[in-house]
Parts: C-alpha cells; structure tokens; sequence
C-alpha cells in the first residue's frame, strides 16, 4: 500500500541543522487516561529527545488536544501541514506512532507520500521509527510502520466497537448521552444522564406549541421570536456559556429561522421521551453522519419531565401533517387552512379573492381546475358563506349532543337496564361455578384411573372433553363480562358528547375551535358542502346505543 521510492532513500542526504515540529495529540475517544500519554508527558519525552540530537533544532509545538486519531482533520495537524508546504518544518517527532494517527491509509499517504515530497524526516520515539536515510532500508520501514499502523487503527476500530455498545446500552435505558440537552431542559447536576427542565427556554417552547395550534403559522411565530429578541436555541446556549458550535452564518446569528421552529413542533423529547439515535457516523474513520430511519430510533417514554401535554403536542402533528400553505404576509393561518377540499378529485381547495360593487369577497375554488379543466369542474365557495354555514352545523351538533346526553342518562337508569343486568349478573355467576365443578371433575379422574375405576383411554377422553367444555365455559364468561361492563358503563365519556356539550352557545369560529372539531370539509358543486367531524365513530356510536336501547326510554 505505501509507495516507497528512491527518493525516500535519498530524503535528508544533508543532516545539518533542520527545522523540527513536535507534534502532540491526546483524544478521549483513544482511552488515552494514564498520564503517560498527557499533554504535559507527551511535551517532555519530544523536548528530551530534541536535546540529544543537536542535528534537530526546534521550530514549534503543534498540538491536537480532543481529537480523534481516525482522521487527520485537526487544527494543529493542519497548521503542520501548512508549515510543512511552506518549507519550514523538515522533520516531525511524536511520541508514537499512534499520536501521529491511528487511520491505516491515512497515515500511510502521509508519511510515505506527503512527507517524502516535501523531504520531511518523520521521527516516532516509542517505535523507534526514524524516516532519515541510513537509519532504515525501504523493507524494514514499509513493515515497521505499515504494521504498527495496522495495530494503532484496529485498537482504534475495538475501542468504538466497545464505545458504541456501551452508549447504545444507555439509549436503551433511556440515559440521556448527548453533550448539550435539547433546547428547554438542562443536565440533571446530580446525574448528567438524566434531564431537568429549563424554565426559560421551556416558557419559549411552550409559546411555539400554543401559538401553533391556536392558528398562527410557523414564520408567522419566526418573525415574532425575532421581533420580541429571543435568542434562538444555538446562540441561548453560547449566552449560557456552553462551547456549543454549530454552523450558522456569521451575521444575525441569534435570529431564529423556521427550520428550528419546525424542529421543535415535531420533537418528541418535549413529551418527556427519550429520544436518540437519529444520526449515526457513517464509520470510526469518518465523522460524516447520515439520517437513521424512524423506526431504528432508541424512543423510551417517561424518562423526564414534559413541557408539552400530549393532546397540545399531538394537535401539532396533525397540523404538521396537513401542509398548509402559508402566506408569507398574513402571521395567522386561514380559519379552514389545510381543512377544505374538493368532493370530486379531492384536491386542495385555493383561497382567491375578487371584488364586486366595490366590496371585496373571499372564496375558495378548486385548484385542480388551475392546472387541467378537464380534470375536474369548478367547485367555489364563498367563505364567507362557509363560515355561516359552519358555525350553524356546529351549533346544531351542540344540540344534538346535549340531547344525547340526556337521553342516555334515562337510558342507563332505567329500570328495565337494571333488571337486564341482573340477569346477566347472575347468567355469568352460574357459569363461574359451573367452571369450579367442571375443573372438581378433572381431579377426580386421575385417582379413577388408579384405582381401576375406568381405564387409561377413558381417562385421556373424559379429561380432554371436560377441557373442551372449561374453554367454552371461559369464552362464555368473557363474552358476558363485557355484556355487563358495557351495559353498566352505558354510553359514559362519549368524545363527540363531551366535545359539544361543553361549548355551549358558539358565538363565532376560531381557528383552535375549528381544529379541535372539524376533521376536513368537502366542497360539492353548487355551494354544497359536507362537514366531517374528528368524532364522527364517537357520534355514530351515541346514535347506535340509543336505537339499540329505545325501548329503555319508553319504559323509564
């Protein structure tokens, strides 16, 4: 793999005097604990072994203090570099050759290419490597160092190896392993694995999911974060003094873009879930990462303190899910944005205006229409005329739910009901202990058999029929629990009843009251519309109990 070439047997034929850098690297990623390998350490053993070669003289320290050893992108290895193309460093010294890197390729472009180009000695102590002319043939040195890399890289590959498992055992216990927590919580000071909430960063959350959902867009939110001259989450954390880096542009670098306000809406760690995995390294050799699907994300609920509730949080998503079309003037989304479709093809609807007598109108047309007029026909309304009709639909609907409500109440305390659960009461009683029975008969059997009461095959058929009938006893008895627990629960905490009847009169639509109750609207020709509601199962189940159980109503 290494090129070795005359030019590296005459590299140095002049051993006079030559600019030396003492190159230091000390990473966390590597284990290096011991001090032996310290900064300090390393430092000198290279000053020792520059005072007994006086051929050497010293140019400068160059030091990587943190970084990984997998690859050579270092602040203090490019400076060498730099210096190196720039004549004024011909000789390196490191402690080891796993100092110099611990990447097999790598380190074999740069010593047996780079280095011999620029006619520079590579010098590494602990393996007594020593590039100069004469101290090594082209044999010895290509399997001297080729080897000693190959060892330095594959300790490297072992340790990430063992790295990994180990976080990944922490993901699984939903152990917090990142460096910097995500924006509105902070490390727990008495285990950094663990998340406490940051009252300052969580009262902005808290203000991006109200907003949300009350019907404000994302950059409509954007511009008044900026507005009111809150930090965005990578400058919050340098103003608290973390060394977060992330690349932003240099200028109006507190601004917060609606990338970040999209982030937050959709991150589930504000449910108090543990979440992480979402990027992994492409290898230990390249730091480069790339996006884990979904599904293979470590997700372990509970494990801190929400900032978001889950009705607020799952509002959002289906919001997220809608993809409304936002104006990039009005900060609010339309009062039916992302709900009104058309009938026929189903498409979008879009929102146009025009003006007639001097007064401006509103309405929405299909928009399929816009881009083939053979594809479906014109389905328009106004809004104007939607929002009447709207608010009068939902008004009847909290009629309807009040009168459910009270209906059902005489439903479930009727007399009749209560002599109906009675009797299942006592059905399933029966069945209990003709179960208790069934099973006395199943005991009695084997002592039977060994008495010579009956024989080994009538035996087996009586227990495997007495088993047969124990099934279907439990079956029975499961069907009947439920008859019992629905009968007795009746029609209690019905969604589409308890959504209406709390309302009240509605004087006028909001956006929030909208979402909450109306799942999509479909826009038929001629003005027609059909309004589906997010508890339609719940309403046809009310509606379902009480024509089942009419005859109650009669007799109560």
């Amino acid at each position: 793999m290494y090129k070795n070439t005359m030019a590296s047997e005459q590299l140095h034929r002049d051993l006079s005097p030559c600019k030396t850098a003492l190159y230091i690297r000390l990473s966390k990623e590597d284990g290096d604990k011991d001090e032996s390998d310290s900064v300090v350490s390393q430092k000198e053993i290279l000053k020792e072994y520059l005072k007994l070669h006086p051929e050497l003289e010293f140019y400068s320290f160059y030091i990587d203090d943190g970084c990984t050893g997998t690859d050579f992108d270092r602040p203090g290895f490019e400076r060498l570099k730099s210096d190196i193309e720039a004549g004024k460093v011909k000789c390196v010294i490191v402690k080891d050759l796993s100092r110099f890197g611990r990447n097999y390729a790598d380190g074999g472009y740069y010593i047996e290419d780079f280095f011999v180009r620029h006619s520079v000695r590579l010098i590494a102590i602990n393996n007594s490597v020593d590039t100069a002319p004469g101290n090594m043939n082209a044999v010895t040195q290509c399997i001297t160092i080729g080897v000693t890399n190959v060892i330095n890289e594959s300790v490297s590959a072992a340790t990430s190896v063992n790295v990994r498992g180990t976080l990944n055992m922490r993901r699984i216990n939903g152990e917090f392993i990142g460096a910097f927590p995500t924006y509105g919580y902070l490390k727990n000071p008495e285990d950094r694995h663990k998340l406490i909430i940051d009252e300052e960063a969580a009262e902005v959350v808290r203000m991006i999911f109200r907003k949300y959902v009350s019907g404000s867009t994302i950059l409509g939110i954007t511009r008044e974060l900026n507005l009111l001259g809150i930090l965005n989450p990578s400058a919050y954390k340098k103003s608290k003094g973390f060394n977060y880096k992330h690349q932003v542009r240099k200028t109006n670098e507190g601004l917060w873009p609606e990338s970040s306000v999209r982030r937050i809406l959709k991150n589930e760690m504000y449910l108090g879930n543990m979440v992480q995995g979402k990027n992994m390294k492409m290898s230990y050799k390249i730091r480069q990462c790339v996006a884990v699907p979904k599904e293979d994300w470590y997700v372990v609920e509970g494990t801190h303190e929400a900032i978001i509730d889950k009705d607020t949080f799952d509002k959002a998503q289906a919001l997220l899910g809608r993809n409304i079309k936002e104006s990039k003037t009005e900060q609010s989304a339309g009062l039916f944005a992302g709900l009104v479709r058309c009938a026929d093809c189903g498409g979008g609807m879009a929102k146009k205006s025009n003006k007639q007598n001097g007064k401006e109108y509103h309405y929405y047309r299909c928009s399929t229409v816009r881009v083939s007029k053979d594809a479906c026909t014109l389905h328009t309304i106004r809004i104007d005329k939607l929002e009447e009709a709207v608010l009068v639909f939902l008004r009847k609907m909290v009629e309807v739910a009040t009168e459910y409500d009270e209906i059902i109440k005489v439903i479930n305390n009727s007399a009749k009901r209560k002599t109906e659960n009675d009797i299942i009461g006592k059905a399933l009683e029966k069945h209990r202990k003709d179960r208790e029975f069934t099973e006395g008969m199943i005991r009695d059997l084997y002592p039977d058999w060994k008495r010579g009461d009956i024989t080994q095959e009538e035996y087996h058929n009586l227990k495997n029929d007495f088993q047969k009938k124990i099934r279907k006893i439990d079956e029975e008895i499961e069907h009947l629990k439920a008859k019992l627990e629905e009968r007795e629960n009746g029609m209690e905490n019905n969604s589409f009843i308890e959504s209406f009847k709390k309302l009240g009169n509605i004087e006028k639509l909001t956006r929030p009251l909208v979402l909450e109750l109306i799942d999509e609207i479909l826009i038929h020709e001629g003005e027609r519309i059909t309004i589906r509601l997010k508890c339609k199962d719940a309403f046809e189940q009310a509606t379902e109990y009480i024509e089942i159980n009419k005859d109650n109503i009669k007799t109560a």
